[in-house]
Parts: structure tokens; C-alpha cells; sequence
């Protein structure tokens, strides 16, 4: 009885907790000026066979990183896996550190982790091969979940919120990532590694910590995707994605992925997302028309919009469906556009009355301001976006003395 008071106690505590803070700056805002950082924590340790030595073991571990200065007991966490197509990378990449300093400014505790690669995919590029290569970084980034698992209910050095612990990562990490949320069931699992599976702890892994939780609360996929979107079933997470449409890498839906050599059909985002409105999961999913692989990590314009959208998905996730806002003053405004995603034209329905001299404005995915023809009314505006070329764009409403007072996301497209 006591463990059990002792377990509601702690689950109440850390959604109170959690629930407190969201208060349109906290997770949303960069609250914090700095952040501390932990390296080389080891996490855990796997067999990583090689030519000299058929029962090496690898060292696994992780990066950790946290807002300077704050006292929140249970912190949410995201952790990051690099990319790299499973044969190089580092969990140093510089993407992934900023994307750990960004989220780690706004409230969140981030780890970025080391993985097994499979590095003779390079001369050996077949199914079982690459199969082998997520089975492996599948199974680390599952022990690396349980560490901080073990942490909450131990030393509780990191102040984990366990109930709100995301997986994500670039390209090849993300691949992880998704996999480990979805391929969880014994008829999933392909046949050419199905014993290796069976002979590595299954879908928990023999990477470390055993015995510990290793439930997460979503899925931050950036240009990744999955083997098989059937293995997407109803009731599991939501996940959050960005994938450019001309990604030479990991398809943009669903083709015969060549990287590496490896010809088999692939799913990448579209087709994730696809699956998950067919079937009612919580998803949210930007397109970069036109860009290739990972635009992000050599465009900071692409990074900025990596970051937005991510983070609008995570506030909507930590704070229970609030609707995110920035630097609003007192009169706070609510407001939705409709038709949203919409082939130019839509509303903007604003619950109060409209001052005569609003400003609207809009900005594409580069962070670049587009020109907007739009009429305002009393209680709504109407928006022209028929000369905008398809795709996302940023919609912000200023009051006269220039304050943000209202900003939401605008998709367009063409039949």
C-alpha cells in the first residue's frame, strides 16, 4: 500500500508540476538565458561484434542538458538521436546541440545520445543488414528512456518527469525513433530478424537498465519514417514530423529507398501521417516544398522553422491542448482560421472586437515576410493568399503599438 500511495503521490506531484508552468512563457518562450550541460554519462553497454574481436562491447552514452538556474522537480525530456544513415555521426552533431540548447531554454531537459552504427553497412547492404542497423539503435535508444526511468525513482539527479518523455532525431535517429514507438508487436517484426530480436531482449533491448520503465509520451521525427506504416496502430503516440519533398534520402512518402545501396520500400513522414489520420492518432506534419534531405542543417531559416514547429507541437502536448502564444499583453486574444489548410482564401474568426488599424503579418518557412492582401471587419478578417505559392506560413496580428497579439500557422495548397 505504502508503494503504491508513494507512486500517486509522485504522479500527481509531477502533473501539478508540469501543469503550473504552462503558462504561455514556459515551454513556449526562452525563459532561461543559459543552460548546463553534462557529457559522457554512461548509459548503458551492448555487444558491437567486429572483425578482431567477435564479443566486443560497446560503452553507450549520453549528453545531458538542462535550464541554468531552474528549480522545476519534474522536468519534461526530449532525447535526441543524430543521424548519419546508421554508419556515421555523433551525438555532438551541431544540429542536435541546438536543438538541445533551444528546448533547454524553454524548460525542457535534453539528452543527446550515442549509438551502435552499423558501419559495414557500407560494404554489406543487405535487408538483414539494415534491418540489424534500427534493431540496434532501436534497442540503445530504449535504454537510454530506462535510464532516466531509473534515475526518477533512484538519485533523481536529472528531475525527470517520466510521464512526459519524447524520443526524436535527424534522418537516420529519427528512424530510431519511430521505430521504437511502433514496430512493438511479435507480427511486425520481419522474418530476417526476427531471431535477433528474440536474442536481444526483444523489443526492450539488451543495451541496459533493465527492468526499469521505458514508456514515452511522442515522437519527433525530422526526415525519417518507418519499414511499414501498418506497423502504426491505433492508440499509439503522436508524433510530430518535417521532411522536405524532394529528400533523395529517406523518401518523402512511400518509394524504394536506395541509400547506402539498400533497395526496399520505405515510408517516410507523408506516409506516417497518412496512417495516423486514417486511424485518429494525435499527429502534426510540415512539408518544406522543394527542399532536399535535412535542409535544416546547413540553413538556418529551415533550423527556425524546425524549432517553431516542434515546439508549438510539444506546448500543445505539455500543457494539455493550450493554444500557444508570444509576448501577448493583457487583452489576450483568441482567434482560428477557417478554411485551415485552405487553397487561398480564409477567415480569421477573432472572439472579440477588432481594433480598425490591426496589422497582419506573414512569413514563409525561411523566415522571410510575403506581401498579404486582407480585409478586416469587425469580428474577423479576411485573408487573400491567392497569389502565395502552396505550403506553410506564419500568420502574426499586431495591435497599434506594435504588440504580438495573436499567432497561428496557415497552410496552403492547390488543387
Amino acid at each position: 500500500m505504502k508503494s503504491l500511495f508513494t507512486f500517486l503521490f509522485s504522479f500527481i506531484t509531477a502533473y501539478s508540476l508540469i501543469s503550473q508552468n504552462c503558462d504561455g512563457q514556459r515551454y513556449y518562450d526562452a525563459v532561461f538565458d543559459d543552460v548546463d550541460s553534462e557529457f559522457g554519462i554512461r548509459y548503458g553497454e551492448a555487444p558491437q561484434p567486429n572483425i578482431l574481436n567477435p564479443n566486443a562491447m560497446q560503452e553507450l552514452t549520453l549528453n545531458f542538458f538542462e535550464p541554468a538556474g531552474d528549480s522545476l522537480e519534474a522536468r519534461p525530456l526530449i532525447i535526441w538521436a543524430f543521424g548519419g544513415s546508421f554508419v556515421a555521426g555523433s551525438s555532438l552533431s551541431p544540429d542536435i546541440l541546438q536543438l538541445c540548447d533551444y528546448f533547454s531554454k524553454r524548460g525542457y531537459v535534453n539528452a543527446s545520445i550515442e549509438y551502435r552504427l552499423t558501419t559495414d553497412l557500407l560494404w554489406d547492404n543487405s535487408n538483414l543488414n539494415a534491418y540489424r542497423a534500427v534493431r540496434k539503435s532501436m534497442s540503445d535508444m530504449k535504454a537510454a528512456v530506462r535510464f532516466f526511468y531509473k534515475d526518477a525513482v533512484t538519485d533523481n539527479k536529472y528531475r525527470v518527469d517520466t510521464t512526459r518523455v519524447y524520443v526524436g532525431g535527424v534522418s537516420a535517429g529519427a528512424i530510431a525513433a519511430v521505430h521504437l514507438a511502433y514496430l512493438d508487436e511479435e507480427s511486425e517484426v520481419p522474418q530476417e530478424i526476427y531471431q535477433e530480436f528474440v536474442d536481444n531482449g526483444w523489443f526492450e533491448g539488451n543495451s541496459g537498465n533493465p527492468g526499469y520503465g521505458s514508456e514515452i509520451a511522442g515522437v519527433i521525427n525530422l526526415s525519417g519514417g518507418i519499414k511499414e506504416t501498418e506497423w502504426i496502430n491505433e492508440g499509439d503516440k503522436p508524433i510530430v514530423s518535417l521532411h522536405g519533398t524532394e529528400d533523395g534520402t529517406v523518401p518523402y512518402g512511400t518509394e524504394i529507398m536506395t541509400t547506402l545501396g539498400v533497395n526496399f520500400e520505405f515510408s517516410g513522414s507523408a506516409s506516417v501521417h497518412e496512417r495516423m489520420d486514417e486511424l485518429g492518432i494525435e499527429n502534426e506534419f510540415f512539408t518544406w516544398y522543394g527542399a532536399g534531405h535535412v535542409p535544416f542543417t546547413s540553413d538556418g531559416d529551415y533550423m527556425d522553422t524546425t524549432q517553431w514547429f516542434v515546439r508549438d507541437f510539444l506546448y500543445d502536448q505539455i500543457c494539455e491542448n493550450a493554444t500557444p502564444v508570444i509576448n501577448l499583453p493583457d487583452e489576450k486574444l483568441t482567434a482560428k482560421l477557417i478554411p485551415n489548410p485552405s487553397q487561398g482564401y480564409s477567415i480569421l474568426q477573432v472572439g472579440a472586437a477588432i481594433e480598425p488599424n490591426v496589422l497582419l503579418e506573414i512569413i514563409d518557412v525561411r523566415g522571410r515576410k510575403q506581401t498579404l492582401d486582407y480585409q478586416v471587419g469587425q469580428q474577423e478578417i479576411q485573408l487573400y493568399g491567392d497569389d502565395l505559392p502552396p505550403g506553410m506560413y506564419f500568420v502574426r496580428m499586431m495591435n497599434s503599438s506594435g504588440q504580438i497579439i495573436w499567432t497561428g500557422k496557415w497552410s496552403l495548397f492547390r488543387n
